[in-house]
């Protein structure tokens, strides 16, 4: 059964949508993710052009990423402090990123540049975990294993501007999870989806998180950048 979406003037099955939303509900929940760098791909992929497919994408994550955080909230698994570090330098990011969209769109070139966005970023991940994984069978081969220790010292705790965030254990500069949110709000505001995907990996690897706090401090992250994406779009519009 076929349903006609008249903003984007394309008709698409609706059991395909429903089955879609259901997958990107579950990994939202799972990982951490919002799940628009699947989606976004699957909409533009059934014909539904990739302006619409990313700003209507941006309210879909609203949605599942709020659900996905209410749970990591009742859990008290998640750090509102770095939370709120990162929104801050994402709505900065999201008001660039959509003046960048707009420019494009006002030039003919923005159905390139989402496709190259994509084809970019995510060869650029799959590559990266495909050197992680590979390190880590060769290592669980050799038998070698990392030790990690808190509060390792990374490049990046040596910035200034120094804060505390008593639940992640961590004290280090401000600037890390605002320049991260500038990021992942300016790739929200292109891409159409809530950036998760780098937001999770980058929380573990360069912020230095527990595991445990990554996913629910992340959906937390999207419900924001997502929320000022849509509004932003849908005043472009």
């Amino acid at each position: 059964m076929e349903i006609y979406l008249p903003i984007a003037e394309v008709s698409v099955n609706i059991f395909i949508i429903l089955l879609l939303s259901f997958v990107v509900g579950f990994l939202s929940g799972l990982f951490g993710v919002g799940g628009g760098f699947l989606m976004t791909p699957f909409l533009i992929f059934l014909g539904i052009p990739p302006t619409y497919a990313v700003a209507n994408e941006a309210n879909n994550i609203l949605a599942s990423s709020t659900s996905g955080s209410l749970t990591h909230w009742f859990k008290n698994t998640l750090d509102y402090k770095m939370g709120f570090m990162i929104v801050l330098g994402g709505i900065v990011g999201t008001i660039i990123g959509i003046f960048t969209f707009s420019y494009f769109k006002e030039i003919g070139k923005i159905d390139l540049i989402i496709s190259l966005a994509y084809m970019y970023v995510l060869a650029t991940i799959g590559t990266l975990m495909l050197i992680e994984g590979v390190a880590a069978i060769d290592r669980a081969r050799k038998k070698i294993f990392l030790k990690k220790k808190l509060h390792s010292h990374y490049w990046i705790h040596g910035l200034p501007f120094r804060m505390r965030f008593k639940k992640s254990q961590l004290y280090e500069s401000a600037l890390a999870p605002i320049v991260l949110g500038l990021i992942v709000g300016f790739i929200a505001s292109i891409m159409g989806v809530g950036g998760a995907f780098l937001l999770v990996p980058a929380l573990i690897y360069i912020i230095g998180m527990p595991t445990k706090l990554v996913p629910g401090t992340s959906l937390f992250v999207t419900i924001f950048v997502t929320a000022f994406v849509t509004i932003l779009h849908a005043f472009n519009y």
